[in-house]
């Protein structure tokens, strides 16, 4: 018999082979095979090629966030997915910037929908690669970039 435990880490680690296999790196302390996982306020999944790739010094909340995915829950205590696009925290900068958390319903099997977190993995991972470092740090300090 499959507990609701076997299906949960099922679910994440279906989910962290999908990221894995994209070029994602696992995030936290706990791994998706645990059944804390979804627990761990740390736990998750990041795109290392944010920003090309390069890599940046952590000054709080100065430093742009790479793109980044998650389990979390939603305003009703509900099991969800969530992307946050790479760029500026806090809703500062400009409107292309802005990292506004996505969050995906679970299926009715209880699973991430990865057709679907695909599709947006597509439009994003560009979007974070393609981010400029120091053009996000100027837009959050002297305001939103010019269109």
């Amino acid at each position: 018999m499959t507990t609701p435990t076997d299906l949960l880490i099922a679910r994440q680690l279906e989910v962290h082979d999908h990221l894995i296999g994209r070029g994602w790196r696992l995030d936290g302390d706990a791994g998706p095979g645990d059944a804390k996982f979804l627990d761990d306020p740390t736990a998750g999944w990041s795109y290392p090629a944010s920003f090309g790739g390069a890599r940046t010094n952590t000054v709080g909340d100065a430093t742009p966030s790479v793109l980044q995915c998650y389990f979390t829950f939603d305003n009703e205590g509900d099991v969800v997915f969530a992307a946050v696009p790479a760029g500026n925290l806090h809703g500062s900068g400009c409107a292309a910037h802005d990292t506004t958390e996505r969050q995906y319903p679970l299926t009715a099997r209880g699973t991430v929908d990865l057709p679907a977190l695909t599709a947006e993995l597509d439009d994003l991972e560009p979007r974070a690669r393609a981010h400029d470092v120091r053009a996000l740090v100027e837009c959050l300090f002297f305001g939103p970039c010019p269109r």
